[in-house]
């Protein structure tokens, strides 16, 4: 059997045997039934009048990691504003960047168009200005709330963004816009940690893809208390970036009804786990780099049999797409490790817990441009072409094994019945 698996900007052909196969793993397939602005623009006519006012607005849009495609739609929120009465020099973007590095001009064109940066003011959250953060307080988790002045000040707050699988937040989308989105690095270091269990020794059970009710939502939940979020508006994209739902309305509401449609989307039901799944990211930019590509081998570990084999292709042509990351591999002793994290946790200390803890219960094959020697460190298995994949996966696998191929693994999330 041939498959066609994304690599980068390459395809590639994967031969495998028939006997075995078990499925090819993909969301279901769901197609744009409007334009995205006529969808965006029904939502928009039928909560604008209930929720927004002729006020100063400040629009939280997310960054270059989240596309929401609203390139395509934003011309219809900015026209329905104006014809509210709100004046276009009092509207304000703000982009919700959390910890990430500031967009690019160019980048900044790709998220808004080219016409939106040039006519409207267009700001981006910086989690580490501390001269442009507002303390909040603390929440229950012991969480210190610190969120961009922009957002504690403004007097009418519209979300634009879109949901999606979150493999330890549950979802992206919703609160997460405002925090960690524009919230301080204490913030959302704080909030991070709370994914690391030293009760359980590993993360946190309930911070896992598709459950909202975790230590990281509700503490999001908390910290907003004190913000007053107008409108939010969410969109659903599918597999290949289209919008195809639109929901707009109270934030928390609004973004737990677009969850529900993401899991309809990408949940995929399985009966049985495999000896083997061969996974790709589905290409760039979504094996950039391997803290990306992590969210396909974390998909990819839910259709697996304890101790089975994951071929993974991820180019990360970017490298790890972390400082910090390579740092917690240093670590030989596992309860050290977590106790480690837990008291002194840095930014993406989870997803390098995460792959330690699926190299000690699988083979894992990294088919990637990552020298050698860092996908060892990780505890996987280092190889240059797929081919050669195949042939260090033979190695491990019993004479008679079944198997999985995910074609997007980033956004296909299985889950056995």
């Amino acid at each position: 059997m041939n498959f066609t698996l994304s690599y980068g900007r390459k395809k590639l052909q994967l031969d495998l045997p028939e006997v075995g196969f078990l499925q090819e793993l993909t969301p279901k397939g769901i197609k744009p039934q409007q334009s995205s602005a006529a969808l965006v623009q029904a939502v928009v006519r039928e909560q604008f009048e209930k929720q927004i006012n002729a006020e100063p607005t400040l629009i939280v849009i997310p960054d270059k990691t989240r596309n929401c495609g609203a390139k395509e739609f934003m011309p219809v929120i900015l026209d329905e504003l104006l014809q509210l009465g709100v004046k276009k020099t009092e509207i304000t973007f703000l982009l919700a960047n959390g910890s990430h590095d500031a967009n690019q001009p160019n980048e900044i064109a790709h998220i808004l168009g080219q016409e939106i940066p040039e006519n409207y003011t267009v700001l981006q959250h910086d989690a580490y200005d501390q001269a442009n953060l507002v303390y909040m307080g603390e929440t229950s988790f012991g969480t210190p709330v610190y969120v961009n002045k922009k957002v504690v000040d403004a007097r009418q707050i519209l979300i634009v963004g879109t949901a999606i699988h979150h493999y330890f937040a549950g979802f992206g989308g919703g609160p997460k816009m405002i925090v960690p989105g524009c919230a301080g690095y204490e913030t959302i270091r704080k909030n991070h940690a709370l994914t690391i269990s030293r009760k359980e020794g590993g993360i946190h059970p309930e911070c896992r893809a598709g459950f909202l009710d975790n230590p990281l939502q509700k503490d999001f939940q908390e910290s907003l208390t004190k913000i007053d979020v107008n409108l939010l508006l969410e969109t659903v994209l599918n597999e290949k970036g289209q919008v195809v739902k639109v929901f707009g309305g109270e934030l928390f509401a609004t973004h737990k009804k677009a969850c529900a449609f993401v899991d309809e989307i990408f949940k995929v039901q399985i009966k049985e786990k495999a000896d083997l799944v061969v996974v790709s990211c589905g290409g760039f930019p979504k094996d950039i780099n391997f803290i990306q590509a992590h969210k396909s081998l974390q998909n990819a570990f839910q259709a697996l049999k304890e101790g089975g084999v994951i071929l993974m292709l991820a180019e990360c042509a970017q490298g790890i797409g972390s400082k910090t990351f390579m740092d917690w591999f240093e670590w030989n002793d596992y309860d050290n490790l977590v106790r480690e994290l837990a008291e002194n946790y840095t930014l993406n200390g989870t997803t390098a817990l995460s792959a330690i803890m699926k190299s000690k219960r699988a083979n894992i094959i990294l088919c990637s441009t990552l020298p050698s020697a860092q996908v060892k460190k990780m505890g996987l298995h280092p190889v240059s072409t797929l081919e050669d994949g195949w042939e260090k996966a033979e190695q491990y696998l019993p004479d008679t094994f079944s198997y999985y191929v995910m074609a997007n693994g980033s956004v296909t999330l299985p889950v056995k019945n």
